[in-house]
C-alpha cells in the first residue's frame, strides 16, 4: 500500500463523553501502525453531557493531533460532518461514529481499498450489523428514496472514506439540510465497498431514537427529490379523470334512464377532489418553506468554539 501523507478523521460527537478517551487511543494506535500522519476532528454537536470538556482535554493532551469544534446547538450528524469537512486537510477524509461501533483498526481497510481501486468514495460495510425493526424500515426507506432520485440502489454507512477532491465539491453546498450519502451521487459513480467488522456500541443507549431518524427521512424526502411534486401531478390527472368519468356516468343515467341523481355521487366526488387538493397544497407548501429558508440563508451550522 502506498503511503498516504495525511488524513483527517471526522467524528461528530453527541453525548458520548464516556467513549471519547478510548476512541482517541484506539485511533492513535491504529494509525501509528500505518505510518500515516493524521488529524482527529471532534465536532461536538450540542451534547448535553460533558463531551466538550473531554474534547478540550484531548486537545490539550494531543494538540497536534486533535481539532476541537463546538457547535452552537444541535444541528444534526450530517451538518456536523460538513462542519468538520471544512476544517479537514489531507489526501483522504474519513468519517466515523463516536461510539466505537466502527473499530479504528478497520480504517486500514478503507485506505487499502481506496489505494487499490482509486475510488472517490469507499464505504465500510458490515454484514453482522443487527438493527431493530424500526431502523430496518427506515433504512429501506432511505434506499427506496435514493432509487427514486438516482435510479440506483446504493448501500451506505457512516464509516466512509472520501477523497479530498470530492469533499471540496461537497462543502460548496450551503443549504440548511445536507445528507452526504445523497450528495455524493451528484458528483461521482466511482464508489466502492469493503467489508469491515462491526462492534457493539460502547454507549448504553442510542442517541438517535426513532423520532429523530424519522425526521431525518422526512427531510431527505423533501430535500433531495421532486417525487412528491410528480405525485401531485399524477393525483391531479387521476382525480380529474375520475371526476370526469363519474360525471359522465350520472349524466348518462339521467338522460337515458331518467334516474333521479342523489347527493351521494356529488359528495363522493367533492370529498375525493377536496382531499387531493388539500394534500397537494400541503406538499407544495413544504417545498415553498424550504425555498424560503434557502432564500433567507438559514445557516447549515454555527460554531461557538474551535481549537485547531
Amino acid at each position: 500500500m502506498e503511503e498516504v501523507k495525511k488524513i483527517s478523521i471526522i467524528v461528530p460527537v453527541y453525548n458520548s463523553a464516556i467513549a471519547l478517551y478510548d476512541l482517541q487511543q484506539q485511533i492513535d494506535s491504529a494509525i501509528s501502525g500505518l505510518n500515516v500522519s493524521y488529524k482527529l476532528i471532534l465536532v461536538d454537536d450540542g451534547s448535553d453531557d460533558n463531551s466538550w470538556e473531554v474534547i478540550k482535554d484531548l486537545k490539550s493532551k494531543f494538540p497536534e493531533k486533535v481539532t476541537a469544534i463546538k457547535m452552537a446547538k444541535n444541528f444534526g450528524q450530517h451538518n456536523a460532518l460538513f462542519c468538520g469537512m471544512r476544517h479537514a486537510k489531507g489526501d483522504y477524509i474519513i468519517t466515523m461514529d463516536d461510539d466505537l461501533q466502527h473499530p479504528p483498526e478497520e480504517i486500514k481497510k478503507l485506505i487499502e481499498c481506496a489505494e487499490n481501486t482509486h475510488a472517490d468514495l469507499v464505504y465500510g460495510i458490515s454484514g453482522n450489523y443487527q438493527r431493530p425493526i424500526g431502523r430496518k424500515l427506515l433504512r429501506w426507506g432511505f434506499k427506496f428514496t435514493s432509487k427514486l432520485t438516482f435510479s440506483v440502489t446504493a448501500e451506505g454507512s457512516s464509516f466512509r472514506l472520501l477523497k479530498k477532491e470530492l469533499v471540496n465539491k461537497l462543502i460548496k453546498h450551503n443549504q440548511e439540510f445536507v445528507f452526504i450519502d445523497e450528495l455524493v451521487n451528484w458528483y461521482t459513480a466511482n464508489i466502492k465497498y469493503t467489508n469491515v467488522r462491526h462492534d457493539p456500541s460502547k454507549l448504553s443507549a442510542s442517541r438517535y431514537p426513532f423520532s429523530r431518524l424519522s425526521k431525518l427521512y422526512y427531510n431527505l424526502v423533501f430535500g433531495y427529490n421532486a417525487f412528491l411534486l410528480r405525485l401531485i401531478t399524477f393525483l391531479g390527472i387521476s382525480s380529474s379523470a375520475i371526476s370526469f368519468l363519474v360525471g359522465l356516468y350520472f349524466l348518462f343515467k339521467k338522460i337515458f334512464f331518467h334516474v333521479q341523481v342523489g347527493f351521494t355521487g356529488i359528495v363522493v366526488s367533492i370529498t375525493f377532489t377536496g382531499g387531493v387538493i388539500l394534500l397537494s397544497i400541503g406538499i407544495i407548501g413544504e417545498y415553498m418553506r424550504r425555498m424560503y429558508n434557502i432564500m433567507n440563508a438559514k445557516p447549515q451550522s454555527s460554531i461557538s468554539e474551535i481549537y485547531e
